[in-house]
Order: structure tokens, then sequence, then C-alpha cells
């Protein structure tokens, strides 16, 4: 009888350990997916952010029109300064001008290079980020395409012109070895530290189930000792705390159930504090994929997988929402007069401005300098908000020791009928915003109408 009950209990054990393992393994697994996708989303935004911000220090008047006779003109060596700075300063491999010729036709116009720079009009290599940056849309390679120069992920953005059209496009190419190996270091990472849990996972069981065959009595010290390298499982899956409370969670069920004397439900308590633990980790890696690094605000990624909201209650008919667009006056000049870290100061400030006049609303950082706000809304409010934000601007705390800070806005509201998509109701406050912007510098005395 005393056989048959220790065989009983040990295999039980075997059995909660072994699902032990099975959750763990598992969570990895979901983990590593989640976290894959995330990476990518990080990397892609900040090849976005470089294209989006060069393309924005270029005036799209001149992009589009300059030739390979104004090699020595000012316009021409201005353009040439910006591209070797980002080649000088940023972990890239190229960066460079593009031209449209039409019928998905584009060559290189501006090459910075010094060692084999491409000719004025050599042709580029055609992709589909290339072409979706030609009707006006920053956008990333997806798949590694191969030229000359090798294998290469590229970023791509529109620069445009005072009419609102693309005059030129800004190309910034990453080495696909790079992207690659960025990724493989991950999956190295990931797949270290899940042998290295499952094999410590293994030797517990192997350890426990020895153990309890000899003795029933060990069944609480031997289940105590294993529950508690739980928590060393936990933080060999991550070198840092990713989220506060992360440590108190997986104590919260380490103390004594009431009215219970049964080990075993004293490990599932542990088990489902790592369940907790692990759902927490992959929230935390999916929220940093959706936040802008620098202003703390929701990022392009968040707003692209908004506008598929958007656009799907477009089609269902229930859509009822406005765009309004921001961008921020003479941010180049702050950049090139006070330096960059100044620029940064800026777009902080004028992120902290939008959110405190739409509180409550979805405020999003799109570009270099570029906020969307989409919000459900009337005339009369959006109009209100508008107002409210005009004020807030207008008391901007000047104790930073930055100049004044001008916003061009502008706003368009969803009409039922007339918009067919989200990207009618964005072009109208795009332009809107780009009218005031350009009545700004008029009004400056200056003619660039810089975006």
């Amino acid at each position: 009888m005393i056989k048959n009950k220790i065989g009983r209990t040990s295999l039980y054990i075997i059995i909660v350990c072994s699902f032990l393992l099975i959750v763990n393994a598992t969570l990895g697994i979901v983990l590593a997916l989640q976290s894959s996708d995330a990476l990518k989303s990080l990397i892609r935004d900040r090849m976005l952010d470089v294209s989006n911000t060069a393309a924005d220090m270029i005036d799209g008047d001149i992009l589009g029109t300059i030739t390979a006779e104004d090699e020595n003109t000012p316009e021409y060596r201005n353009i040439m300064r910006t591209l070797t700075y980002y080649q000088d300063n940023i972990e890239l491999s190229y960066i460079y001008c593009i031209r449209d010729l039409g019928n998905k036709n584009f060559v290189i116009t501006l090459d910075p290079t010094v060692s084999d720079p491409a000719e004025f009009g050599e042709p580029i290599v055609f992709t589909d980020a290339l072409y979706e940056a030609s009707l006006g849309t920053s956008s990333v390679d997806k798949i590694a395409y191969e030229d000359r120069w090798g294998r290469f992920y590229s970023a791509y953005s529109p620069v445009f012109d005072s009419k609102g059209n693309v005059g030129g496009i800004v190309a910034v190419d990453f080495s696909a070895d790079w992207y690659e190996e960025k990724m493989k270091v991950y999956f190295r990472t990931i797949l270290m530290i899940s042998s290295v849990s499952l094999f410590a996972g293994i030797l517990v069981v192997l350890v426990v189930a020895y153990r309890f065959r000899k003795r029933f009595s060990m069944v609480y010290d031997e289940l105590n000792s294993l529950t508690d390298g739980i928590e060393t499982l936990a933080n060999e899956l991550t070198t840092e705390s990713v989220f506060e409370g992360g440590t108190e969670l997986l104590k919260e069920f380490t103390g004594e159930r009431k009215g219970s004397d049964d080990d075993i439900f004293r490990m599932g308590d542990k088990i489902r504090a790592l369940q907790m633990y692990m759902s927490r980790q992959i929230g935390y890696v999916r929220a940093k994929a959706y936040r802008d690094g620098l202003t703390g605000l929701e990022n392009r990624t968040a707003y692209l997988e908004h506008i598929h909201l958007l656009d799907q209650e477009i089609e269902n008919g229930t859509a009822d929402f406005c765009v309004a667009m921001f961008d921020i006056n003479g941010l180049k000049d702050i950049n090139d007069e006070q330096g960059h870290e100044r620029g940064d100061m800026a777009i902080i400030k004028v992120a902290r401005l939008l959110t405190s006049a739409f509180e409550g609303y979805r405020v999003f950082r799109i570009g270099g300098d570029e906020f969307v706000v989409d919000l459900k809304c009337d005339r009369p409010t959006i109009e209100r908000l508008m107002n409210k934000f005009e004020g807030v601007l207008a008391m901007q705390d000047r104790s930073d020791g930055l100049p004044e800070i001008a916003v061009s806005k502008g706003y368009a509201i969803y009409t039922p009928g007339r918009d067919k998509s989200h990207q009618d109701v964005f072009s109208r406050a795009d332009n809107e915003m780009y009218s005031d912007k350009k009545q700004y510098y008029l009004s400056h005395n200056d003619r660039r109408h810089r975006r």
C-alpha cells in the first residue's frame, strides 16, 4: 500500500512539473513571435525616422528641378551637405535622392557617397516601397533587394514641392546583413534562454521524481524548492525588469493558501503568477512597438492600424470622424542654428501642447515634426479644440530657451458619399495644413514654404 501511494504521488508531481515545462515552452514561443514582430516594427520605424527627417530638410521645389549641370550651384551643394550629414553621422549604408520618371521608372539624382557614387540619372532597382513613396507615402522594403552596391532594405520618404506634389524621394539604405543580423542575434538569445530554462526544468523534474520516490514526507519541501525556482526561470528570460511590478507579481502568490495544506495548490499558484508575468511581458513589448520613443505619443505604426479600423468603418457605413494635422514651422532653422537636440526639444514641446489641448483624444506622431489627431466630432467641436490649441500655443512656456514655436495646422471632417477612404480626409487636412504653412512663411518674408 505504501509503495502504491508513493508511486501515485510521484506520478502526480511529474505530471505537474511537465505541465510547468510545457507552459514555460509555450510562453517562450509566444513571446518570441510577438517580440519578433515588435522588433521588426521598431527597426522599420527607426529607418523611416531617418528618411522622413532627411526629407523634411530638403526643398522639394529645388529637388524636383535640379540637374547634373547644377552641381556647383548653392542649392545643389546644400542638398548634398544635408545628405552627407546623415551619411556621416547615422548608422546607415547609403543615403541619396531619387526622381520618378513615370511608368515605374526611377533614377538616382544626388548621391553623397565618396567611394563609387551613383551617376546622376543612373537607374535604380524598383521596389513596392519605392513606388508607395512616389505616391506620397513613406515606406520601407519588406524584403531585401540587390544592386551593384550590395543587398539592402531601404526606407523611402517623399519630398513635397510647394504645390504639394512629390518633387523627389529620399532613400536610405540599410545593409540586409545588418538587418538580418539584428534578427539572428535576437533569435539566438531567445533560443539560448529557452534551452537553459528547459534544461533547468528537466533537471528539476528528474530531481523531484527521484526524491519523492524515497519519501512522501519530503513532498512539501521539494515542491517548495521547485516553485522557488520559477522566479529564477522567469529572470533568465529577461536580463532586466521589463515593467514595473514584475517582481512583486511573482511574489504575490508565494504566501500560504488559507485553509489549504495541499502543496500542489501552492505550486499551482506560482504557475499562475508566472503566466500573468509572461503575459504582461508580451503586452509591454507590444506597447513599445506602438509608441514613439522621443515623445511618448502613439507612432506611425499605431496610426496605420488606426487608419485600417477607420477604413473598415467607412466600408460598413458607420464612420464618423475628423482628422487634424499639425506641422512645426521653422524646425530646420532650430536644427541648423541650435542643433538637433534643441530641435528634438521643440518636437517634445509641441507633443505636450497637443496632448494638453486634445486631452482624452489619441495624438499620433507620424513623421519628423508631423502630428495627427483623429477624433469623432462635429464642426463646432473640432473648431473649439483647434482654438484651444491656439490658446495653449500662445501661452507656451519660454523658460526652456527655445524660440517661440509656430505650428501650421489644418483639419477635415469625414463626409459620407464624398470620402471613399481615410486617405481622402487625410489629404484634405494635409492640404489645409500646408496652405496654413505657406501663409506663415509668406507673412514672415520667407518664400521657402518648407514642410
